[in-house]
């Protein structure tokens, strides 16, 4: 019960209804919406909108430094497939577990390699964020280069390259559990799901219930 979840959102929806479901027997759960108009301080975070606030740039207002899990609202996966991988990394002290982690010298053709302009290029690292743990150090980190810079940083770039140890979960026994897991909906197999299984992205509210509800 000790695990803390924040679910990033544009907006209440069945999505973020389904995963506060699919959370809540195993720790803190909170919804962190976007927001109208933008917090001076408090941009940077997503590529995209980089000159706006997100719940991405606002999950870390007021974030306490604890181990947290962050999932991005068109995130699915059900209660059996959380708690493997919750009792799983329990006791793990990494300061990122994520997806697609790779550093700026195996991964040059990355396009968004030039928003970590703040960082030293050459310990520049990339991670796809949709579903991750963040930790207490991290978490610090993160808000110190905010302080620093009166902004954050694009967080593909900026929590895996703050971090100091990086879990990749395509390195451990979970890997097969994301082959479903891209940042291109089109590479996506929604077609027939499995139980065992983190999807990303999942854009239809119904097959975001059925994968939650399996």
């Amino acid at each position: 019960m000790g695990n803390i979840f924040k679910i990033l959102a544009r907006e209440d929806s069945v999505k973020t209804d389904n995963l506060i479901k699919v959370l809540s027997p195993f720790g803190e759960v909170e919804v962190i919406l976007d927001v109208e108009g933008d917090l001076e301080g408090y941009t940077g975070m997503t590529g995209r909108w980089l000159n706006h606030t997100t719940a991405w740039d606002l999950l870390f207002k007021e974030l306490a430094e604890e181990y947290t899990w962050v999932v991005e609202d068109d995130v699915a996966f059900n209660q059996e497939t959380i708690e493997n991988i919750l009792d799983t990394f329990e006791s793990d002290e990494s300061d990122l577990i994520s997806n697609w982690i790779y550093s700026r010298i195996e991964k040059t053709r990355w396009g968004w390699w030039y928003l970590g302009r703040s960082l030293e290029e050459a310990m520049l690292w990339t991670s796809l964020n949709c579903f991750c743990r963040i930790s207490p150090t991290l978490i610090k980190k993160v808000k110190e280069h905010r302080d620093g810079h009166g902004k954050f940083l694009f967080h593909e770039i900026l929590l895996p390259t703050l971090s100091d140890t990086r879990l990749d979960f395509k390195e451990t026994q979970f890997k097969d559990y994301f082959n479903n897991f891209h940042w291109d909906k089109s590479e996506v197999d929604l077609e027939s799901v499995s139980e065992y299984a983190v999807y990303h992205p999942v854009k239809s509210d119904d097959k975001h219930t059925e994968i939650c509800r399996l």
